[in-house]
């Protein structure tokens, strides 16, 4: 059946406007996956509080502190231990860097400021000690483990 000529004028408003709903999805699709990929710049740069900044750092170290207390992030015996510390430590990488960059630890002159920063990098520093010393943990722990189950092929137990 052949198109009434007389709607062409209708059919051109409809594929344009068709054309431009999909343009402007695509271009937002796309704005969101490069902004996903390559990071987003804040959307303002006005510096945190000095006091805004010293509670995300004592409640940084008071996580850290309540984690010191948990299992080995190596895990004794669990591989989902150490999942569960992994994802933790990504979690808290991203929290460091947040507080850092909206705080602007890194390039302050403010005596307040740096102090907050050699903070910050202390708790980093904790953090990183405790991981060692689960991992330290875990290898005991394995080693012990291997012991016991040579004792125990050597005593012809199950």
């Amino acid at each position: 059946m052949a198109r009434d000529p007389e709607l062409r004028p209708y059919r051109l408003a409809v594929y344009f406007a068709y054309g431009l709903a999909c343009g402007f999805v695509f271009v937002q699709l796309t704005r969101s996956v490069i902004g996903d990929l390559y990071g987003r710049r804040s959307v303002s740069e006005t510096q945190a509080s000095p006091t805004a900044c010293l509670e995300d750092v004592e409640r940084l170290y008071e996580e850290l502190s309540a984690r010191a207390v948990q299992p080995a992030p190596g895990g004794l015996e669990s591989n989902q231990l150490s999942s569960e510390w992994d994802a933790w430590s990504r979690r808290w990488e991203d929290q460091i860097d947040r507080v850092s960059q909206g705080c602007q630890l890194d390039s302050s002159r403010d005596p307040a400021r740096r102090a907050l920063s050699d903070a910050l990098e202390g708790i980093e520093g904790l953090r990183r000690r405790l991981t060692r010393s689960g991992e330290d943990a875990s290898a005991d722990a394995r080693q012990v483990k291997e012991s016991l189950a040579e004792a125990r092929r050597q005593l012809h137990l199950k």
